[in-house]
């Protein structure tokens, strides 16, 4: 009896930026003295106001962020929100040291980051994971032509 090569149908993995201690640190490190000046020169209030727009801005480090990938397509949910896009929203990817970037251009452009996705590898095996998306890619371009 032959073996068969395992199919991944699915795969999922949570992300902590401010898990690693160096880039808390650093985080502090800027936002301490700018309240403090703030504090300083205009008050208690804008002070909290300030604490608020750091904190909302900088949600996705302080916050896990869950991703799934499947046959149908991308998931990321936050605490507040979830984006779910098909495989047939995306054109290209790129794989840098930290994760991997999907785009719904065929070619780089200006807008793409505010139009694509950055995955952000964490502790899941990357190579698995290019290996995913590179494979639904490839469906999905057998599938539109």
């Amino acid at each position: 009896m032959a073996e068969r090569q395992e199919k991944v149908e699915k795969i999922e993995w949570s992300v902590l930026p401010a898990r690693n201690r160096k880039k808390v640190a650093i985080a502090l490190a800027i936002i301490l003295p700018f309240l403090i000046i703030v504090y300083v020169t205009s008050g208690i209030y804008w002070t909290l106001f300030s604490i608020v727009v750091l904190l909302t801005s900088l949600a996705p480090f302080w916050t896990v962020t869950k991703y799934i990938l499947d046959e149908e397509g991308v998931t990321i949910k936050r605490p507040l929100y979830t984006i779910r896009k098909p495989w047939g929203h995306y054109r290209r990817y790129v794989v840098d040291k930290n994760g991997i970037f999907l785009s719904p251009f065929p070619r780089p452009s200006r807008i793409d980051a505010y139009r694509g996705n950055y995955l952000i590898f964490g502790d899941v095996d990357r190579d698995k994971v290019e290996a995913f998306v590179k494979e639904m890619m490839e469906k999905h371009r057998k599938v539109s032509q």
